[in-house]
């Protein structure tokens, strides 16, 4: 990580805030585990991908153990904007690894998502959706002790079965100073079960700040309709969660694994390449002004 972190510090961080006030479509590299790392995220920036993010890292973990540190975060100067996901139940520790994330990245995301057993029982995850003020004061803390403004801090959230308690989880990390919100429209017992985007466009229209819609949205026909049902505005950013380029001898088309076009790299890039976009989830990233 050494050697990577600090080639980074001759880069020039960016405002990943400006990406969602571009007006453009926005291109998001979901967190994913294992996958979502130096090497994958090089990747996918080649194809056009504008955001990306690392795997979920335990915050305590990483403050705790350089050796934790070297394994999961790796970045170099190309690797711009970057947020750094963390899963945290502590204001403090969680404000130390911003501030050990600071410089190499853009900004930080909480997990507070995440329905697997092992990080609910931990107090990791979409336990956090119950525990409001504690997301607030985490989300505070980070807002307090990084200098730097334009580093952003997200969340991202499940919904109660009772909505208002939703959105006033929402309304609290707005006023604590979050920067977006990623929404995925189920609960955290829910896995199959169809996505409650009604949910979502209920919370859009109670926030001011950017709001990422997230689940089953698997091709950009899909990104279309969610843009419709949550009345999205003039423009549609999207959140790739996983795609992966191929050879062939053909040029870019779509992979059998998953319909509906990707990205667009430059037609060099393209040169005896596919783009597989494989069945995970394209959400839409989205910016209002209420």
């Amino acid at each position: 990580m050494i050697g990577d972190i600090r080639e980074s510090k001759e880069c020039q961080l960016k405002d990943p805030m400006d990406l969602f006030h571009s007006g453009q479509v926005v291109k998001i590299c979901a967190p994913m585990v294992r996958y979502s790392k130096l090497a994958f995220r090089t990747l996918v920036r080649k194809y056009s991908c504008d955001l990306c993010y690392t795997p979920m890292i335990v915050a305590a973990d990483f403050v705790r153990s350089a050796k934790a540190r070297d394994s999961e975060f790796t970045t170099n100067k190309g690797d711009h904007p970057l947020i750094v996901q963390f899963a945290a139940k502590e204001a403090q520790v969680l404000c130390d690894a911003a501030r050990i994330v600071c410089p190499f990245a853009d900004g930080i995301d909480l997990n507070c998502g995440c329905p697997q057993r092992w990080a609910v029982s931990e107090g990791y995850g979409a336990c956090l959706i119950n525990k409001p003020e504690l997301v607030k004061d985490m989300v505070r803390h980070v807002r307090s002790q990084i200098d730097n403004p334009k580093f952003s801090v997200s969340i991202k959230i499940r919904i109660h079965e009772d909505l208002k308690r939703t959105v006033d989880l929402c309304q609290k990390a707005e006023a604590a100073g979050v920067s977006w919100i990623t929404v995925h429209g189920r609960s955290i017992e829910e896995r199959h079960q169809p996505v409650h985007y009604d949910a979502i466009k209920i919370i859009k229209q109670s926030m001011s700040i950017p709001i990422v819609a997230n689940g089953d949205i698997k091709t950009l026909k899909d990104a279309e309709n969610v843009h419709h049902l949550t009345e999205a505005d003039d423009f549609l950013p999207f959140l790739l969660d996983c795609f992966q380029p191929q050879s062939t001898s053909g040029g870019l088309s779509t992979g059998h694994r998953g319909p509906g076009p990707g990205p667009s790299p430059s037609s060099e890039e393209t040169k005896g390449r596919t783009l597989t976009l494989f069945p995970g989830f394209i959400s839409t990233a989205r910016d209002f002004i209420i």
